[in-house]
């Protein structure tokens, strides 16, 4: 049977242990995601399924285990696709590597995207997610890139 004074001290311990957890994520800075390809994979009558290559760049001068990779994909405002994938994936301190995550988006996004698409001058994206963090840190870092795909030619 525990003490009352073992189990301050186990206590004690754990809060420690998540402080320095905590304190190790703050001094993280997030990383750099890139989209670098998509391609189709399937489709049904109501979804569209896509493989989306991303590369990561880390910042940190210290390498990061990322164990998954979530995100939303929004081109000129509105939501395109929406994926999440777990991957074993060591990235370097000051490197970067890649990973391949499967998104889906809606018959109905995509109807909406094209429909944009056909009036607008440029198109714009929006990539916002977290890559998930491996053991000796837990947790996630947040990313977000935005940028323009390219101008409409007259």
């Amino acid at each position: 049977m525990a003490t009352p004074f073992g189990t301050k001290v186990f206590s004690i311990a754990v809060l420690g242990l998540l402080c320095g957890a905590c304190a190790s994520l703050q001094n993280l800075e997030s990383p750099d995601v890139v989209v670098t390809a998509i391609r189709p994979l399937d489709a049904t009558m109501l979804e569209q399924r896509f493989a989306v290559d991303l590369r990561i760049y880390n910042p940190n001068n210290k390498e990061l285990r990322i164990e998954g990779v979530s995100f939303d994909l929004d081109v000129n405002g509105r939501r395109l696709a929406r994926g999440a994938g777990a991957s074993d994936l060591l990235l370097p301190r000051l490197g970067d590597a890649t990973t391949t995550v499967t998104v889906s988006s809606s018959v109905f996004d995509l109807a909406r995207q094209l429909m944009a698409m056909g009036q607008a001058e440029t198109l714009t994206y929006d990539l916002v997610g977290k890559v998930h963090l491996g053991s000796g840190f837990g947790g996630s870092l947040p990313f977000e890139r935005s940028g323009e795909i390219g101008k409409r030619i007259q």
